[in-house]
């Protein structure tokens, strides 16, 4: 697995609506972008939203492992894991995708409100870099004398 993504979208069950209508907010920002998730979360927002995605193996070595170890080789670059608050942490797998994130400084988003908000800012960076700059638009890719 040495693909690269731009996002991981994981979700606890109780909180799996919450990424589905989050991702239906931004479906049409999120689907230019390479997408992973989790073999739980992944079936269910692509059937809801369409988006293509990587789904990861299930088992010790699977899901939140495999995306550990996506953050810490450079490929992966933005994390949202809706987290149940009522549910505990104690998951050796959670807590080293949230310590190499930690670790590798990528966006980790653990409820929906900061997941707006890093989806918000990346997709509007996005397309402010892509309005604003010449280069990143082929069609008005002008030589100036």
């Amino acid at each position: 697995m040495r693909a690269t993504y731009d996002l991981a979208l994981i979700a606890q069950n109780s909180k799996i609506w919450d990424l589905v209508n989050l991702v239906q907010k931004y479906q049409d920002g999120i689907a230019k972008h390479s997408v992973v998730a989790t073999l739980e979360t992944g079936p269910i927002v692509k059937s809801m939203t369409g988006i293509d995605m990587h789904t990861l193996s299930f088992g010790p070595e699977g899901g939140y492992l495999q995306l550990a170890k996506l953050v810490n080789t450079g490929n992966l670059r933005m994390v949202i894991f809706l987290h149940d608050p009522r549910l505990c942490l104690d998951d050796p797998g959670i807590m080293e995708l949230l310590r190499s994130c930690h670790v590798q400084n990528i966006p980790f988003a653990n409820n929906l409100t900061t997941a707006e908000f890093i989806l918000f800012r990346f997709l509007e960076k996005e397309m402010a870099t892509y309005w604003r700059c010449p280069e990143a638009r082929p069609e008005y890719n002008y030589t100036y004398v």
